[in-house]
């Protein structure tokens, strides 16, 4: 069963550039993004869920006595790194989602299209071919 026009809104070209346009600041503000290849993201380890109090634990105890681990540390890096992870953790936290209904919004709205599309060029090859067999002359 097809499905049109389940999404009816507007973004004008000028606020499409300003979201753009802020979006590029954003970026500009974090130049040390990187985009990692995929055999390079299977290789690193995750930081998944209990990651987070897992590395603070860590920064924490290492803080609390840096003689203790087996080779050199250097902490003011480790603290650079728990501090970067935070900050972009609190980003992703709305980036994430943002994106996410972008992404769905864009399908939604091009699945609309499509449908929408599909039935007029059901019309013009229906029309097109009534229209030939019309205009046909009938065989003698």
């Amino acid at each position: 069963m097809k499905q049109g026009n389940r999404i009816s809104e507007t973004l004008s070209a000028a606020d499409a550039k300003k979201i753009v346009d802020l979006l590029r600041q954003v970026q500009d503000l974090m130049p040390f993004l990187i985009t990692l290849q995929p055999e390079e993201s299977r290789g690193l380890r995750n930081i998944g869920f209990d990651g987070v109090p897992f590395t603070q634990a860590a920064l924490d105890a290492v803080r609390a006595d840096p003689g203790f681990t087996r080779r050199a540390f250097d902490l003011a890096e480790f603290e650079k790194d728990v501090a970067l992870m935070d900050s972009l953790r609190g980003i992703q936290a709305v980036l994430g989602p943002l994106a996410q209904k972008v992404s769905d919004t864009y399908r939604l709205a091009g699945a609309d299209v499509m449908v929408t599309a599909d039935d007029v060029y059901e019309d013009l090859r229906r029309d097109n071919g009534e229209t030939a067999a019309v205009q046909a002359p009938s065989p003698s």
